[in-house]
């Protein structure tokens, strides 16, 4: 299912069409949703013995791995952003802390 490998570096990879790849999108995010409506509407689709787990797989699975693959990039620098604000101290805090252990040196 994946075509590219994890560690190629951007330089090589060529840049892909803008307009493409919104179609694409596009076109997976119908899939998954038509999938997912599938599976809610029909429980026969939902796999067993016969079927096994091929058919959720390819309407709901398949179409989600890609579309996290597509927008791998956005979702990499959104949970760069969120683990920023968690490191970051709110300034009161750092304020308060560096003000406590000097007072702490000047009791002694």
């Amino acid at each position: 299912m994946f075509v590219a490998s994890l560690s190629l570096p951007p330089s090589i990879m060529r840049p892909r069409p803008q307009k493409r790849a919104s179609v694409s999108l596009r076109m997976l995010t119908a899939w998954l949703a038509a999938g997912a409506f599938l599976l809610a509407l029909f429980p026969v689709l939902r796999g067993g013995v016969a079927l096994g787990a091929t058919v959720p797989f390819w309407l709901v699975a398949a179409p989600a791995i890609n579309l996290a693959w597509f927008t791998r990039d956005r979702i990499a620098s959104r949970v760069v952003r969120v683990l920023r604000r968690f490191r970051r101290p709110v300034a009161g805090q750092a304020r308060r802390l560096q003000s406590r252990g000097h007072a702490d040196k000047s009791s002694r």
